[in-house]
Parts: C-alpha cells; sequence; structure tokens
C-alpha cells in the first residue's frame, strides 16, 4: 500500500497528473509488488509512464531497454525536465563519457538509464550490472525479440541471457503498441517473464481518423502538397518507401513554399541530426522521411501522417500512422498507395538477405512472416469496410471491445465496431489474424457509421462507392482453378478477358472454359486477384515468377453467402473549412468540440511555448504538450494552485514555467498585446 501510494505521488509531483489512464494502474501496481509484467498499449498511450513510475518508487536503478537511440537523449531532457534523475548509454557518448555515466551510476545519481540492446553483451557493461542494484528491467519496444513481429531484431535475443547473468534476477517487464496474441507469446517465452501481469488495454486511438485512396504515381505528389499547404499550421510526417522518393516529395513541397525536411540513411549524419532538430523544436512543421526515421521520435503534436507509399504490414503501418496525435488531440492517418507499392514490397521481401545470426531455414521463416503480413496490408487497402474496425480486428479486438473502448476514451467509431465484416471463416482455431489475413468486405460496412461518426475514416465517410464485384470474382475463382495455379496475374487476366497475345494463343489457351467470360478493365480483374489473395481466397506465390493459385478459402467462394465488393472513388469527403485552435481542420477526423478554446489564447500560449523552448535549447512540446495548452485555454488559471490542476502540469514545471504562463493568461484576459 505504501508503495502504491507513493506511485501516485510521484505521478502527481513529477507528471502532473491526477490519476493513471486505463491499464497503467494494473502494471505498475504489478511491477511494484515484484512480478514480471507484458503490457500491450497504443502508441500515445502512455507507455513510459508504466515503467517510469516504478522506477522512480522502487529506489536503485532501473533500465530501460530500447532500440531508439535517436529518442534516448529526448526520454531523457523529458526526465530531468519532470524533476527525475535520468542517463542513455549509447554509441553516440564517447569512451570517456560512457565511463563517467557508468561511474555516476553506481554512485546513486540516476533512478532511470537508457541502454540499447546490443549493450548488454558487453562484457564491461555486464560487469557493471552485476555491482549495480537494478530492481526492474523494463523491454520497450519489445516485439523486436519475436521472429513473427514486423520489427524483429536478432540484438534483443541477447536481453534474456543478460538477465540471467545478474546476480539478483529483477522484475522484468516487456512494452510494446502493436502485438497479437502469437507475438505476446513469443515475448514472454524469448524474456523468459515469469507469470506475468498481462495488460492489453485495447489499440483503438479514437483521436485519429483513417484515410486510404489509390492514385497513380504521379498524382500523388500534388495529392500530398495540397494537403500539406491546406494545413500551415499542423505539423506532420510523410513517409515514403525509397530515399529516391523521399528526396523527389521534399523537392516537391519546397517548391510550393512548404518548409519541409528530409530524412534517411542516405543523408550525412550531420545533415539528418539537423533536419530532426528542426522538426523536433517546430522551425519546420513538416518532415519527408524513409521509415529510418519516427521510431526514436518523441514529438507529441504530430497532427497527421501522410504514407506516399504502402508499408509492408498492418503493424508498420500503425506504428507510423500512430505517431500522429500522441497528444490525444483529433490527427490524421492518410495512405496512398498503387500498384507498383505492392510489388516493391515484395521485391523487398525476396531481396531481403537475411540475418548472419540466422539459419537459413530461420531466415525462410521470416520471410515467410513478411510475406503474410504484406498479404494483410493488401487487404486494408483494398477493404470497403470501416478502416478502423479492420485494423482493430487484425489484432485480435472484437466489435464489443472496440465499443467500449470508444465509450470510455471518447469520440470515435461507436457503431464501426458493429460493421459487418467478419472474421474470416474456416479458420483452424488458433491461428493468429496474420497468419490468414482479415478478409475482404462482404459487403460494405460504412452505412451505419456515416450517419453516426462520419469522421471516423475516409470509407466510413463515404470517400467511394461499394461496386458489387461478386460475379467477376468466381469467373476468376474458376479461371484460376481451371489454370491449376501454373500462371501468374497478367495471364489470368488476358484470360479472361479474352486476350489474343500471342502467349495465350501458342498455349491454346483461348480453348479453356473461361477463356473471354469477364468483360472487365485490366485494373480492375488485377484488383480482384489482389482482393481474394487477401482474403485468402487465392495465394500468390513469392519469387522471381509468382504464380495465382487457390487460397485456403478457395471453397467459400462458391458458397451462397458469398459476396465480394471493392471500391470505386466517387467523391471526395466533405470537409468542414472551420478551424480549431490551433489551425486544425475538423470534419475529417477527431471531434471539433476540442476547437472550442479561444484560438487567440491558444497560439499566443504556443508562441510561449516555442520561445522559452528555443532559450533552453529543448523541444516546445517538452515544455508543454499542445493538450496541456488547450487545458491552460479552458482553465484560465490565475494562481500556482490553479495552474497546478491543469492537465500535465507538476510541481517541477509549476516551479519552471509557471509564473510565466501565468503572466501571460493574465495578460490576454486583460486584452494587453
Amino acid at each position: 500500500m505504501m508503495n502504491a501510494a507513493a506511485a501516485q505521488a510521484a505521478l502527481k509531483s513529477h507528471f502532473g497528473y491526477e490519476s493513471f489512464r486505463p491499464g497503467q494502474q494494473g502494471v505498475v501496481d504489478a511491477i511494484l509488488l515484484g512480478r514480471d509484467a507484458l503490457a500491450v498499449m497504443p502508441t500515445g498511450a502512455g507507455k513510459s509512464v508504466c515503467y517510469q513510475v516504478p522506477g522512480i518508487v522502487l529506489g536503485g536503478l532501473t533500465l530501460v531497454v530500447s532500440p531508439l537511440v535517436s529518442l534516448m537523449g529526448d526520454q531523457v531532457r523529458a526526465l530531468i525536465e519532470a524533476g527525475v534523475r535520468g542517463a542513455y548509454l549509447n554509441s553516440t557518448l564517447t569512451p570517456g563519457q560512457q565511463a563517467t555515466v557508468l561511474r555516476r551510476a553506481l554512485e546513486g545519481a540516476y533512478q532511470i538509464m537508457y541502454v540499447a540492446p546490443e549493450r548488454l553483451s558487453d562484457p564491461r557493461f555486464i560487469e557493471f550490472a552485476r555491482e549495480a542494484r537494478i530492481p526492474l528491467v523494463a523491454v520497450d519496444e519489445a516485439h523486436c525479440v519475436s521472429q513473427w513481429g514486423q520489427d524483429f531484431r536478432p540484438s534483443y535475443l541477447a536481453v534474456g541471457d543478460f538477465i540471467a547473468q545478474l546476480p539478483q534476477r529483477p522484475v522484468v517487464a516487456a512494452f510494446t503498441a502493436t502485438a497479437t496474441a502469437r507475438v505476446r507469446g513469443d515475448i514472454a517465452r524469448l524474456l523468459d517473464l515469469r507469470d506475468p501481469y498481462e495488460a492489453v488495454t485495447g489499440f483503438d486511438r479514437p483521436n485519429l481518423s483513417f484515410g486510404v485512396e489509390r492514385l497513380e504515381p504521379k498524382r500523388k505528389l500534388a495529392r500530398i502538397a495540397a494537403y500539406v499547404l491546406d494545413h500551415p499550421l499542423d505539423g506532420g510526417i510523410v513517409y515514403c518507401s525509397t530515399r529516391k522518393d523521399v528526396d523527389k516529395v521534399h523537392a516537391a513541397l519546397l517548391e510550393t513554399g512548404v518548409r519541409a525536411v528530409r530524412y534517411h540513411a542516405g543523408m550525412p549524419a550531420a545533415a539528418r541530426a539537423e533536419s530532426q532538430r528542426a522538426f523536433i523544436v517546430d522551425d519546420a512543421p513538416v518532415m519527408v522521411a524513409t521509415n529510418a526515421f519516427g521510431m526514436g521520435i518523441d514529438k507529441s503534436n504530430v497532427r497527421y501522417v501522410i504514407h506516399h507509399n504502402m508499408p509492408g504490414s498492418i503493424e508498420a503501418y500503425y506504428q507510423e500512422a500512430g505517431r500522429a496525435g500522441r497528444d490525444g488531440e483529433p490527427s490524421e492517418c492518410l495512405l496512398f498507395w498503387s500498384d507498383g507499392d505492392v510489388s516493391t514490397c515484395r521485391f523487398f521481401i525476396e531481396q531481403e538477405s537475411g540475418n548472419e545470426e540466422l539459419a537459413p531455414e530461420e531466415s525462410e521463416a521470416v520471410r515467410a512472416s513478411r510475406r503474410r503480413l504484406l498479404e494483410a496490408m493488401c487487404g486494408y487497402c483494398h477493404t470497403t469496410d470501416c478502416l478502423r474496425a479492420y485494423i482493430l480486428r487484425y489484432f485480435g479486438e472484437q466489435s464489443s471491445q472496440v465499443v467500449s473502448n470508444v465509450s470510455e476514451e471518447g469520440p470515435g467509431a461507436e457503431d464501426c465496431g458493429e460493421s459487418p465484416m467478419k472474421r474470416p471463416s474456416g479458420r483452424e482455431e488458433g491461428l493468429e489474424p496474420q497468419d490468414s489475413a482479415p478478409g475482404p468486405s462482404v459487403a460494405s460496412g460504412s452505412s451505419d457509421c456515416r450517419q453516426a461518426v462520419g469522421t471516423c475514416c475516409s470509407n466510413c465517410a463515404g470517400a467511394f462507392e461499394a461496386v458489387d464485384v461478386t460475379a467477376t470474382a468466381r469467373a476468376v475463382m474458376r479461371c484460376v482453378q481451371e489454370l491449376r495455379g501454373r500462371f501468374g496475374k497478367g495471364m489470368v487476366v488476358d484470360v479472361l478477358r479474352g486476350s489474343k497475345v500471342a502467349k495465350v494463343l501458342e498455349m491454346h489457351l483461348d480453348e479453356a472454359a473461361s477463356y473471354g467470360t469477364v468483360d472487365a478493365s485490366v485494373a480492375q480483374v488485377k484488383e480482384i486477384i489482389e482482393l481474394l489473395a487477401a482474403g485468402g481466397y487465392l495465394s500468390i506465390t513469392e519469387g522471381s515468377y509468382p504464380t495465382v493459385g487457390l487460397g485456403p478459402r478457395a471453397r467459400e467462394a462458391a458458397e451462397d453467402g458469398f459476396s465480394l465488393t471493392m471500391k470505386r472513388v466517387s467523391r471526395k469527403p466533405e470537409r468542414s473549412r472551420e478551424r480549431s485552435a490551433g489551425g486544425r481542420a475538423f470534419g475529417s477526423s477527431g471531434s471539433s468540440a476540442l476547437g472550442e478554446v479561444d484560438s487567440s489564447l491558444f497560439e499566443r500560449l504556443r508562441a510561449l511555448r516555442k520561445r522559452l523552448a528555443d532559450e533552453a535549447g529543448k523541444p516546445p512540446y517538452i515544455v508543454f504538450s499542445d493538450a496541456a495548452l488547450r487545458d491552460m485555454c479552458v482553465k484560465k488559471p490565475a494562481n500556482d494552485e490553479e495552474f497546478l490542476e491543469v492537465s500535465g502540469v507538476g510541481a517541477t514545471k509549476l516551479a519552471r514555467y509557471g509564473q510565466a504562463f501565468l503572466a501571460e493568461i493574465a495578460a490576454w484576459e486583460r486584452g494587453e498585446e
């Protein structure tokens, strides 16, 4: 009980929150009682508090294992800002600095230390750890330990060995934002978690809206530029799959007058660091980057994430898109894709050389897992159903859970959770979503959503028309069965459309019963094939010459209840031009209720935050989040006691910034410029 009271006091005094968020309390209590823990919480749900508060309360030195070298500095600065003694140990420090950090750690100078997983194999660090008192080892991004995850890192396999070498086993707590049940099982086994307290708070992010649009490569640039220009006061990230695309999109934005920076591994380290700095401190509102950027960024006020290309998995997409709206404010996640993106993803999978630490058969298992993940991602792009519901079902979250989470956490897609898109039938019990992608829509699942929450996603907002393509889909299935899986997608399309190309005639495929049975465009037939493959009705082999065969659900396509719909763009979703404080255009995501704060006060507080942050050499969001500024606008505190009531304000921040913000609010109320 004493520890619980101390945890509550630490939460308030250091982080400025009156109570823990859903899911946090149980994890913190379990750790303080000496029990291992496994927590799956979406980005922005406050995973770090779950190990930072125990790290403060337990005494000694809490180790946080993180692959995010670029994030460690920001995390430690945020801890120090909150009055917590933090440090990090990674390759950015010189050997002399590393020795100093270790010496001071043994002297008790720090409460929490961040380390990279590679550090755990260093004999000098193991020797240090044996001398230090380490009550807790927290493993962040724990999905990296699993070969079934989207971001497997062999270095994470060293975590269990490191813990086993310590003279006294600490409590071990694992944290991740994206993990299916299979990946969670891997995490518990490979980290040797003992009877762990398991918390899966739900994957829903009610403040995010999702959009998917199929665009040819040339149209993507114009679409991205138009969106960015339409949101001049908002910060955002544009993800591209290749360095070449990063350079192209970045140049296009600069030409339109947007203050954009770029980030990819082909740039000099100094240039990358300067781009990151400019984005973090709000000097450049837009970052164009490969996925090398962002996993180590804790910037809370990103208002949109745009994907110029389709990622290789739902996990990767949700993690990257989830960098929007970490402060809980309404934000948008847009995905623009084309057929070429699918081919690029498949190329990357097959060209992956594997890791030298893995045997050939293990490397092939990783590639096979990547192929399954890609199928589910394709299904997301094709589905005519609620995009939020698709993601939640992928992670194993049922409709009832979706409704529960939304009602507790705020505005979102209550009706989306009841969407008619069901889990694929005919599965073997125990198979995970990534073993078989969620099936394609059996009907448009957005009719109820449009009336209840038209801002949930582009599908629910009616950005497309659902077209019934059941007859064509069945024709495709008959053709693939007749061709016995010997040919690729192009040949299947040629046969169905009655093409007279030489290869079709030479192989006498014009004599097939399915020859010329479809009257549809090449693009539409190819999309139907991809949609059927995403749902498990067809399978597409990998390698240099992929062929199309029947999938595990092929028989279902012949059943009476089978139907298939696909998207046809009919109109752009209507957007409200009314902007909230902070310049956000509502009507495409989130709730406009947040727009009720006075925009002039919000902008004054934001300008003050930027000035103070620049003077202190730190990112503005570390001073206060956008959510904290909005709460100030609502509560308009007039003294220290009232300022402490603002969400996100603790004693340390009151002492540092209270006087300046109270004076600014008072000046605004007096009408002073």
